[in-house]
This record gives C-alpha cells, structure tokens and sequence, in this order.
C-alpha cells in the first residue's frame, strides 16, 4: 500500500487524541497483563511499547521502521501490528517479546479474531479482508464502492463492527460512521443511526457529535465503544450495544480536548482510551461505566491511530 493511501486510510479510522470527576482512587499494580501501546523513540520514530496497568515496566518492543495499533491475540503470546518500512505499510506479527516479527499482509487495522485464528484488517481497496493467523487464505469479507475501515470482531465471531464513511475522499470532513456486518459478508448496516451530543454530564452541550469512529467491541457481551463528535477537531468515548440501543457519553470535556481510541481489558470490566486533557497526548484507563478515570502514561500515535491493547492472561 503507497504511503499515499495511508495517509487517506489513517484519516479516516482514527480521530485526534486530545471530565468528569476524576476519582484515580483505584489501585492499578495487581492487574494482571500488559497493555501494548505506541511511543516515540529517541530518533521520533513511532515505535511499540508495552506497560503495566499502574504505569510501570515500560518496555520498547519495536525499533525498525515506523509502528502502530497493536493487537494481542487471544492466548497474549503475539501482537499484530502496523508498520511502514521501506516505504509501504502492512500487517505484521510478532511475539510478546518482540521478537520473531514476520510481514503478514499489506493492509491497515488488523484485529484478532476471538479464537486467534483469524485476522480482519482493511485492504488496499479499502474493503475488510480476513486471513489465516499465518497471514494464509487472504479473501474478502465486504466487496462494494463503500469504504469500510478498521473492523472490530464480536466475542462470538459471528460479527464485526467497522467504520463506514460517508463522504471517503475527504480528508478534513470524511463524516464516519459505525457499520455491522456479518463475517460471511450479509446483513451489513449502520450501527450509530441516532444524533448523539456530548455534554458536560449535566446539561452543557460540548459539541455535537454527529460522526462516530475508532469501534472496539467488548470480548465479553454486546457492548461496542467507540469515539463520537467533530471528525478532525475533538469528541469523546461512547458506548452502544450492537443492536443499536444504548448509546451512552463515557468521557466529558467541555473544553473540547479530545479523548479517542477506546479498547477494552480483556474481562470487559476496564476501558483505555488516549486523551489530550492535559495538554499532551495520554493513555488513561476507566471502568466500563466511565468511572475512575485514571492516567497510565503518555503516548504518541501519528500516523497511527492511538489505540492501545490490553493483553489477554490465561
């Protein structure tokens, strides 16, 4: 995939990371798994971290290239990640530590399947592709002129969730929205049909939050968040059920700094999410309701998304 293109794709499935009460009163250094996350090295390059919960034993994974979007498979023993190097950008894999990276496919937004043996990522006809784990039997799941980006499977792996935008060549107004579609490729709909607006958990509008992005379905149940408002300017974590009810804000700002790129932990009781509230890009954790907001570290994210993993523990 040119680098060209990239850029046009990574517009597209990631907005910009930037309260509510922020109580922090949780105590994060017994949580189990590492969360794989994206930071600058001493040359700027992007390249991929892992940490704990609590913010500790941060350790450099990547060092070629520029790297992003981890993925952890289901057993946590590998990550899928994206990656540009000698000028073009693809899916690769590597083990927990690091090392063993292997190119697997050209494409953008990989994401593990439930059982670890697929991957769903988007192809350079901006389609969702789906392979074996080895990067084998490559064949598509969606074959239209719409754009479709950055799937998310359900916990069963009978679904995914996407993004769909309406108005694709636009890099500064591309009005994404949330699609589902079945993964033999029927049933395909939209997913965030209902105006959502950002307050202030009270009764302060923030911004309307007309588009939707960056989906992650929770590995436990029906709950899929993701980031709503202006595409290219600021908006915050929401969550809705995949049969379209239930929408609800998680994070308020109504000082318009962004927070995006929601994911889950791997019991479906935490989500992490990067924020720019500070003032700088971060990678904070809460529960699934919004509450307990709490700082892990700083992140960077361009060109990627600045979506973080949280490694599944068996």
């Amino acid at each position: 995939m040119k680098i060209s293109t990239l850029i046009l794709v990574i517009i597209l499935i990631s907005g910009i990371s930037g309260c509510k009460k922020n109580k922090c009163n949780e105590h994060l250094s017994d949580v189990k798994g590492l969360i794989a996350f994206t930071l600058r090295d001493a040359g700027g390059k992007l390249q991929i971290f892992t940490i704990s919960a609590d913010g500790t034993n941060r350790k450099q994974l990547t060092f070629d290239g520029e790297n992003g979007r981890p993925d952890w498979s289901h057993d946590g023993k590998k990550i899928i990640f994206m990656s540009i190097r000698n000028g073009a950008v693809g899916i690769w894999v590597m083990n927990e530590y690091g090392t063993n990276q292997q190119f697997l496919a050209e494409g953008v937004a990989p994401d593990w399947s439930p059982d670890g043996r697929k991957i769903a990522y988007t192809s350079a006809n901006s389609q969702i592709w789906v392979m074996d784990a080895d990067g084998n039997n490559k064949h598509p799941i969606t074959n239209s002129s719409t754009t479709k980006i950055a799937p998310s499977w359900s916990p069963d792996g009978r679904e995914m969730v996407f993004v769909i935008p309406k108005n694709p060549t636009s890099p500064s107004d591309p009005q994404p929205e949330i699609g589902i579609i079945n993964t033999d490729g029927t049933n395909e709909r939209i997913l965030t049909v209902a105006d959502r607006i950002n307050t202030d958990g009270m009764v302060a509008i923030c911004e309307t939050a007309n588009d939707a992005n960056a989906p992650s379905w929770s590995p436990v149940d029906n709950k899929i968040s993701f980031w709503s408002g202006i595409e290219n300017q600021y908006g915050q974590v929401w969550v809705i059920n995949s049969d379209g009810t239930g929408s609800k804000q998680l994070t308020e700002d109504c000082n318009h700094r962004n927070s995006d790129d929601p994911s889950w932990s791997p019991d479906g009781k935490k989500i992490i999410f990067s924020t720019g509230r500070s003032g700088r890009n971060e990678l904070w954790v809460m529960d699934a309701d919004g509450s307990n907001e709490k700082r892990i570290t700083h992140i960077d994210a361009s060109p990627f998304p600045g979506r973080a993993s949280w490694q599944p523990v068996k």
